[in-house]
């Protein structure tokens, strides 16, 4: 959350002066570097982002050893903006977002009480090993951004476009596999049953599963770019920046309780966000686009 607030009150800030620049400029409108800017005031547009992006699972209940693998996606969305006056303006659109990453353990282990077929307690003790989740997720994501752009030559300009992206999700899923060792001891003989598979307790099995993350039917995200703006004629624009966006708050919908478990019988394996204590996206990357300008 501290996290969040200082990148919204970063943006905040930068508005804050790029506004009071608005004002500056427009009063200077005799200097020269306003032939650059546009009196065209509504365009449409076309964006590509190609990012580095991943998910994160934050405090895995099974192990704090969890590393995580960044994907690369490549991000494509459409919008219109309307600039209500020389350098000020918002945007709208509607694209796809994608996110994924690689999640690894090299080895875990955990123990809980449960009965057999017969209802006699016991203790399960797991061990896993080689374990890897991959997760993706892809939103329907609608974008609302406020624009200010600047010129610093006669074709070349400066721009910045920070905002929230409204999310709907369209792709969750996670593919996982690991090695597990599962043995039961009853305390009341006392005796430990190994390596009898035919009993529930097979060691070394080799383990897959994929499914459908839990996640919310709805998030928010931050986003945020700045780079520079190329007129390639009076009519076309050319995009050229960084961008970046964070998802605001908690996307998961698992309901993690000490009742989860990342594996309770043979031939069964959760996935990793079910443990953890939330999940969010992130990207970082390029900008490209092209604007038309209707006149």
């Amino acid at each position: 959350m501290k996290t969040e607030q200082k990148y919204i009150r970063i943006i905040a800030l930068t508005m804050l002066l790029l506004t009071v620049l608005n004002k500056v400029v427009v009063s200077q409108g005799t200097d020269s570097r306003m032939k650059y800017a546009k009196e065209e005031k509504l365009y449409a547009g076309i964006m590509i982002n190609p990012e580095k992006t991943g998910i994160s699972n934050k405090d895995f209940s099974a192990s704090s050893q969890l590393e995580n693998k960044n994907g690369i996606s490549l991000n494509l969305a459409l919008e219109g903006g309307y600039f209500f006056s020389k350098i000020a303006g918002i945007s709208i659109g509607a694209g796809i977002g994608s996110y994924s990453t690689e999640l690894s353990l090299d080895s875990c282990s955990f123990r809980f009480q449960t009965s057999d077929s017969e209802n006699e307690t016991y203790e399960m003790r797991i061990a896993g090993k080689s374990i890897v989740e991959k997760q993706k997720i892809s939103f329907l994501s609608i974008p609302v951004c406020f624009i200010l752009r600047y010129p610093v030559g006669k074709k070349l300009g400066i721009y910045v476009k920070a905002g929230m992206s409204f999310d709907i999700p369209i792709v969750k899923t996670y593919d996982e596999s690991g090695t597990f060792t599962y043995d039961g001891y009853y305390a009341q003989y006392p005796i430990l049953l190994q390596d009898l598979p035919d009993f529930g307790f097979p060691s070394n099995l080799n383990t897959s599963a994929s499914g459908n993350l839990e996640i919310k039917s709805f998030s928010q995200t931050l986003i945020a770019s700045a780079g520079a703006t190329y007129s390639l004629n009076d009519t076309f624009q050319f995009i050229l920046g960084l961008h970046f966006n964070k998802s605001l708050g908690n996307i998961s919908a698992y309901n993690m309780g000490t009742s989860y478990h990342l594996t309770s019988n043979a031939n069964e394996l959760n996935s990793i966000m079910g443990g953890t204590s939330g999940a969010g996206v992130y990207g970082f990357g390029m900008s490209l686009g092209l604007r038309f300008y209707i006149k």
